[in-house]
């Protein structure tokens, strides 16, 4: 796990796009792959790891960076998007810009400075969340989440800017089978 971060850490922070998907059946450990537990850094998931990593590289860089880093987080639930930091934003759609990266129009966008800023996000988000009953987990989402961080720098020398952005995808479960209908 620590090649992916740095990888994935290193691409964002060089101006790249990325994705980061978590596929699997209903309880098979998808969440807790992606989160683990926040604020427990033994049971760390690979979102927590990579916030931590890219604002440890951002305190230690010595070069004449400005950084602007921020935050989306929105579900797909029966084919609708629904932004998690404002539920009041429904049926969101998806739009292509200038150089045709695909985005979502009206999703909330986050400034953060910390990785305690992120996480309070990330729980703000979760208790957004579509849950429902199954009988694989009682506490299983029925949503794809997603959880998108930008993170837009500026040369302050040389006026450089580059623009990473890094998607963190939790997949609802992939079993259709008996075993799964809901309660």
């Amino acid at each position: 796990m620590k090649h992916l971060i740095f990888n994935e850490r290193r691409n964002v922070l060089s101006g790249y796009n990325g994705t980061i998907f978590a596929y699997g059946q209903t309880s098979s450990g998808k969440t807790h792959t992606m989160e683990g537990k926040l604020g427990d850094p033994t049971w760390q998931g690979i979102i927590p790891r990579i916030v931590h990593d890219i604002f440890n590289h951002i305190y230690n860089m010595e070069e004449a960076l400005e950084f602007h880093i921020k935050i989306s987080y929105f579900e797909i639930y029966m084919d609708k998007i629904r932004d998690l930091l404002d539920v009041s934003k429904v049926n969101l759609s998806v739009h292509e810009d200038k150089n045709r990266v695909p985005y979502v129009k009206g999703a909330t966008e986050r400034f953060v400075s910390s990785p305690e800023e992120v996480f309070e996000v990330i729980e703000l988000g979760k208790a957004n969340r579509h849950i429902a009953v199954t009988n694989m987990n009682e506490h299983s989402s029925r949503s794809h989440s997603v959880f998108l961080i930008q993170v837009k720098q500026e040369n302050i020398e040389t006026q450089k800017k580059l623009l990473g952005k890094l998607y963190l995808v939790d997949l609802a479960g992939s079993e259709k089978d008996k075993k799964e209908e809901n309660m």
